[in-house]
């Protein structure tokens, strides 16, 4: 089944940010230390409304995305799948349909995650991605143009 993106209308609904929780609690809580308020109105303040899609494999929805065009890139700002998802490839299949998107454009892929997600680097690098910079906490990664497929 392929891959679709449907824009969420209200990405500071209690669902997506559960959906974020899920995904980032363990990276952001040992980095940072987690806190839901915190949290919600960094979502609220930080990103656009028009960023965030639901990700559905078929007629399931499976997880979100927040990506964002500029300059000569898509930025990819998180990628989260549902639990009962995960470790099946929609990761994978998920990430490939955000760069035909970003292919579509003309336009590079770029990311920052946690270095502690290993599971998400090694994706990303297994898909192509050069680390760009890196510091104690994120490795940022990016997919040229030339590469997008």
């Amino acid at each position: 089944m392929t891959i679709a993106f449907h824009p969420i209308k209200d990405p500071n609904c209690e669902e997506v940010f559960q959906l974020i929780k899920q995904g980032l609690f363990p990276y952001v809580d040992a980095v940072f230390g987690w806190d839901d308020d915190f949290q919600r109105q960094r979502i609220a303040d930080e990103y656009q409304p028009e960023w965030f899609h639901w990700v559905y494999e078929g007629e399931a929805k499976v997880g979100l995305v927040c990506f964002k065009p500029y300059d000569q890139a898509l930025h990819l700002h998180l990628i989260v799948l549902a639990e009962d998802y995960c470790g099946q490839g929609l990761g994978k299949k998920t990430m490939i349909a955000v760069q035909r998107l970003a292919a579509e454009e003309q336009r590079a892929v770029t990311l920052s995650c946690f270095q502690c997600n290993h599971r998400a680097v090694r994706l990303y690098q297994s898909l192509g991605y050069d680390v760009t910079a890196q510091d104690e906490y994120f490795v940022s990664l990016a997919l040229p143009v030339a590469a997008v497929k």
